[in-house]
């Protein structure tokens, strides 16, 4: 009767390799230390050479337009969020800020960026709040250019609304005027009483049309038109965590030194071969 072969057990010999393995790394340990160790050390010292930055914020209300009338909700660019990121990250609106700031334009471009708050209504046509935040190494620049860029968004956006404010404002004024005239003929005695009835009449009509521009004025003022509701301040924010950067390098290290240990045989012997050719 033939013998029965050998049959290949591939998770035996598997097996017999991570002992092997797990004994050549228990020889020499101290590679593995000594990776941890030096792993740990080059971390922290990356970690020490990572910029700090700083990050400003400012939170803009865009405005909701509304026609001549006061009671129907306009579209515009200021009702759409995308029209701050547009101004924003503008190359002429970048370089008049670095200006102002007294800096470079890549001193800040890299960390504009700007986002919707939530909470709005879309289907009640409610205009969005938006946060513009700029990131940069020293907080100064951060604020300046925050604030800076958030005053160019309101600036291109707050055309319409100024527009209604200063039509308002002359009309007010002309009220204004007639209203006076009125009352010092009203207080004339040369005026007779049937003229002083007429200019009641026109008077309190006059003041009435007064009193709903004034309305409407405020309503373009605080309303209609486009605010910083927030200005920027410079917060510290982390670049790079020196405890996680030190554990990851540490981790890498021993790693390394794993690998060294199981290695190290076969290299101390090709070393070997080569002094002795």
């Amino acid at each position: 009767m033939s013998k029965p072969e050998h049959s290949f057990d591939p998770e035996a010999e598997q097996e017999v390799d991570f002992g092997r393995y797990v004994r050549l790394v228990a020889a020499r340990w101290w590679l593995v230390v000594a990776g941890l160790i030096l792993g740990a050390v080059v971390g922290y010292a990356v970690s020490l050479g990572g910029a700090q930055r700083y990050q400003a914020t400012a939170t803009l209300y865009l405005g909701q337009p509304y026609s001549a009338s006061g009671n129907v909700q306009l579209q515009a660019a200021q009702t759409n969020p995308s029209t701050v990121r547009q101004i924003a990250h503008a190359s002429s609106v970048i370089e008049t800020v670095a200006a102002a700031c007294k800096t470079k334009p890549g001193a800040f471009k890299g960390g504009i960026s700007t986002q919707t708050v939530s909470g709005n209504i879309s289907k009640n046509g409610q205009t969005p709040l938006v946060t513009l935040s700029v990131q940069a190494v020293k907080p100064k620049v951060a604020a300046c250019a925050a604030n800076a860029l958030a005053r160019a968004v309101i600036a291109k956006t707050s055309q319409f609304a100024n527009q209604k404010v200063a039509t308002f404002h002359a009309q007010i004024v002309n009220d204004n005027k007639q209203i006076s005239v009125i009352n010092q003929a009203l207080q004339s005695a040369g005026t007779s009483s049937t003229d002083k009835l007429v200019l009641q009449l026109r008077l309190g009509t006059l003041e009435d049309a007064r009193l709903s521009t004034a309305q409407l004025q405020a309503q373009a003022k605080h309303i209609e038109a486009p605010a910083i509701l927030t200005g920027a301040a410079p917060d510290r924010i982390t670049a790079r965590s020196r405890r996680n950067t030190a554990v990851v390098a540490a981790l890498i290290g021993a790693i390394f030194g794993a690998l060294a240990a199981i290695l190290w045989d076969g290299i101390a012997a090709s070393l070997q071969r080569r002094r002795t050719a």
